[in-house]
């Protein structure tokens, strides 16, 4: 007599929780690859915006790129600046001081009662909301009144920051959790128009970054020093303007 030869159909329990935990570890694999692609895609656009920037004024001003000091612009912010540098270059591409993956401007783009981001950068300062004044990416360092408002100055220090990632935490060399890059790192723009990154400012021996800008009675064979605050790396009479300024 022939036993029954019948096979069992589908899956058992403990197969089904196997193939279920199998899914959601490459689930798990997939987002967090494609968080580091969309966060990459989003440093590369940082760093066009300020290439950009810094490429328009070079055209604008035919190679001698100046800075404005505080007085010419509506107010000294990073606001001021913008409008400026849309007034100047009749640039309005409001991208160029936003950061898509800040917090802050996604709370401008979420609030369905709020401002929003602006659909273009006004040549009035004062037709931004104060929100997406503080939403704005950049720290931006400006001549004072005695100061040589030129990007090009053969410091012996070399070419110098000028603009920066909002919330760079000065010697410490870090950025702030409520940066754009929740505290991850940020871009430097420098004089040169050359962009880097850093997780941080202090550099592998700790020293910094930056070079200590040189002043012009310095000792030509004077050491130049290095520093993690991109304040401390400004020319003489330079200062910078911030968010919370």
């Amino acid at each position: 007599m022939k036993k029954s030869q019948d096979r069992k159909k589908g899956f058992t329990l403990i197969e089904l929780l196997v193939v279920i935990t199998i899914i959601g570890i490459l689930a798990g694999i997939a987002i967090s690859s494609f968080g580091g692609i969309f966060g990459a895609a989003g440093q590369l656009a940082e760093e066009d915006s300020l290439k950009t920037i810094h490429k328009s004024l070079v055209q604008k001003y035919k190679g001698q790129v100046k800075f404005p000091k505080g007085d010419v612009l509506d107010e000294e912010s990073p606001a001021g600046f913008a409008t400026w540098f849309r007034s100047k270059t009749r640039n309005p591409e409001p991208g160029l001081w936003y950061i898509d993956e800040d917090d802050k401007a996604l709370a401008l783009v979420e609030d369905e009662d709020g401002p929003g981001l602006p659909t273009q950068i006004p040549t009035d300062v004062g037709d931004l909301d104060d929100d997406q004044k503080k939403a704005m990416a950049w720290s931006i360092a400006l001549p004072g009144d005695d100061a040589n408002p030129k990007l090009e100055q053969n410091l012996r220090s070399g070419p110098f920051p000028i603009m920066w990632t909002r919330g760079h935490e000065g010697e410490e060399g870090s950025w702030d959790p409520d940066s754009p890059w929740s505290g991850d790192g940020g871009h430097i723009l420098f004089s040169n128009g050359k962009v880097e990154f850093y997780e941080d400012t202090k550099g592998a021996d700790e020293e910094g970054v930056f070079n200590v800008a040189s002043k012009e009675d310095d000792d030509d064979e004077a050491q130049i020093e290095k520093t993690a605050d991109p304040v401390q790396a400004l020319p003489e009479d330079w200062k910078v303007v911030k968010i919370d300024d």
